[in-house]
């Protein structure tokens, strides 16, 4: 058996064409992809948020059970007190020990839960029956009439904003669309439309 080796001048590389032809798919495919990427990243953070929120909520109740005595959850911009601003929320708040109920943090009272949001681009509101800028467990775990919607919101709106619905037996649940036929837009705990801030 002879071994045969080409001589000749074979192409080691692209012509212009067929450049152009992968610059062409690999633009498209960037230029659909990249939204595409940006929108699950949107909705991972918002997503994310959700969960820590919840966990919060479901933790100061669980804190209420245990220790037999009222838990507050409030907004709270430096994780030491509450704040009385509606919009810090979305900064952050804290969960404590409400001995003496009085939404004031004092010193025999332990804040065991401090969540300071950092997600820009998110704001984060509480729409209630008792008050806008906080919400207490009784020791029974039920929410002492602070019952409300939490909703969470990027620059996209209502469609795609999430929310946190708490009655005043204190189950926290993830809000939903319940209108027939859907709107694509999450209820209120009234089972109202929510509107993004």
């Amino acid at each position: 058996m002879r071994n045969t080796i080409r001589n000749g001048s074979a192409p080691l590389g692209l012509t212009l064409i067929e450049l152009m032809a992968v610059l062409a798919i690999m633009t498209a495919l960037l230029t659909m992809g990249i939204p595409l990427f940006q929108a699950t990243v949107k909705n991972n953070r918002l997503q994310a948020e959700t969960l820590a929120l919840r966990a919060i909520l479901t933790n100061a109740r669980t804190e209420a059970l245990a220790r037999r005595m009222p838990v507050t959850v409030c907004e709270s911009a430096d994780g030491e007190s509450c704040a009385t601003d509606a919009a810090t929320w979305s900064t952050g708040y804290i969960a404590f020990a409400d001995q003496d109920n009085d939404r004031v943090v004092d010193d025999s009272e332990d804040v065991f839960l401090v969540r300071s949001v950092d997600a820009p681009g998110i704001t984060l509101a509480f729409d209630g029956s008792g008050s806008d800028s906080h919400l207490r467990f009784s020791p029974r775990g039920d929410s002492l009439n602070f019952s409300g919607t939490f909703i969470l919101c990027d620059n996209r709106g209502d469609r795609e904003a999430r929310g946190l619905l708490l009655a005043n037996s204190g189950a926290v649940t993830v809000a939903t669309d319940r209108d027939s036929p859907a709107n694509d837009i999450i209820d209120d705990l009234g089972g109202d439309d929510v509107s993004c801030p």
